[in-house]
C-alpha cells in the first residue's frame, strides 16, 4: 500500500479531500476521482520505456510525474491507495477478449474485487473504455450514468464483464481468487515487446466518464456519447500542435517537447498504416 505521504500525493493528484473512511461512498469517490486525473494510455511503450509494477514506481509515473498508464499501472495503484485508506483489496486474474481469443489471454488485466459491508464491488481503472462507478458483484445489467454494462456469472468463481456494445463489442474474464502483483509481470512483458501486442500497435490514451468517453488511438481522436445522433464523434489531428492539444491540453498529460515529437512521428505511422489497412480490406471486399 501507499505510504501516508504518498497516499497524501496521491489525493493532491486526484483533486479529492483526504477521506479517512473505507465505504462505498469513499470507494466511489476515489473511483470517480482517478478516473477524471489520470488517464489510460500505453505511451512509454512506443517512447521505448519498459513499464513498472513495483509500488514506488508507480507512484514516480502516475502521481509524482502526473502521467496515466495501462491497466496494470492504474489497476495498481488505484489498489495501493484504497488499501491506504483502509479498504480489503483483492487483485484478480482477467482476460480481456478471452471470449474470442481463448484461455492465453489469461493476466491480461488486473481488475480489483473490493470488499464491503455492503457485498463486494469491482473496481477498475484500466479499461479505458469501462465503468466510472465501481460495480456491485452481482448479476445482470448495470447502468453507469449513459452506459451499460453487465455482469454473468461462468462458474463458482468465475465471471465475465460485458462493455457498451455502443462504444466497443468487448468482454473480459476474471475469477475471484486472489493474486499477487508478481504474476501479472509476465505478462506485462509480452504486452510491451510483443510485435503482435496491439499496445505495441498502436498508442492509445483514454478517458471514460458518466456520460462521454474519449478515445485517442494515433492520431484520431473518437468521443462516444450516446446523446449524438451517430453515438460518436471523431477527428484526426491535421498538425503537430493539434496532437499536442489532445495529450496535454484534453487528457492533462505532463510531456515534453521531446516527447511529443517522438509521439507524433509513432502516431503518423501508425495512422498510415491504418489507412493502408482499410484501403486493402475494401479492395479485397470488391
Amino acid at each position: 500500500m501507499f505510504t501516508s505521504v504518498q497516499l497524501d500525493a496521491y489525493l493532491e493528484r486526484i483533486r479529492l479531500r483526504a477521506p479517512r473512511r473505507p465505504s462505498l461512498r469513499t470507494l466511489t469517490a476515489v473511483h470517480r476521482a482517478h478516473i477524471e486525473a489520470i488517464p489510460y494510455e500505453s505511451l512509454d511503450i512506443h517512447l521505448g520505456r519498459p513499464i513498472r509494477l513495483e509500488r514506488d514506481a508507480l507512484f514516480d509515473k502516475l502521481v509524482a510525474r502526473r502521467r496515466g498508464g495501462f491497466c496494470y499501472e492504474q489497476n495498481g495503484a488505484l489498489a495501493h491507495a484504497l488499501e491506504a485508506l483502509g479498504f480489503e483489496v483483492v487483485r484478480l486474474r482477467g482476460a480481456v477478449d478471452r471470449s474470442a481469443r481463448g484461455d492465453k489471454e489469461w493476466f491480461n488485466h488486473m481488475p480489483l474485487l473490493v470488499r464491503l459491508r455492503q457485498g463486494d464491488f469491482l473496481a477498475d481503472a484500466g479499461l479505458g473504455v469501462g465503468f466510472y462507478d465501481p460495480l456491485p458483484l452481482t448479476e445482470g445489467g448495470l447502468r453507469v450514468g449513459s452506459f451499460n454494462f453487465s455482469l454473468r456469472r461462468l462458474d463458482d468463481h468465475l465471471w465475465r464483464c460485458a462493455i457498451d456494445p455502443r462504444v466497443q463489442d468487448l468482454t473480459f474474464d476474471f475469477d475471484l481468487s486472489p493474486r499477487r502483483v508478481e504474476e501479472f509481470e509476465p505478462k506485462c512483458r509480452e504486452l510491451q515487446t510483443s510485435p503482435e501486442s496491439g499496445f505495441v500497435k498502436t498508442m492509445t490514451v483514454q478517458r471514460p466518464g458518466p456520460d462521454r468517453i474519449t478515445v485517442l488511438r494515433a492520431l484520431t481522436r473518437i468521443v462516444y456519447d450516446p446523446a449524438l445522433s451517430d453515438g460518436k464523434t471523431s477527428e484526426t489531428a491535421p498538425d503537430r500542435d493539434r496532437f499536442a492539444s489532445f495529450l496535454t491540453g484534453e487528457f492533462g498529460l505532463n510531456l515534453s517537447e521531446d516527447e511529443i515529437a517522438v509521439l507524433w512521428e509513432r502516431a503518423g505511422e501508425q495512422h498510415k498504416r491504418y489507412l493502408a489497412e482499410q484501403t486493402e480490406k475494401a479492395r479485397s471486399a470488391n
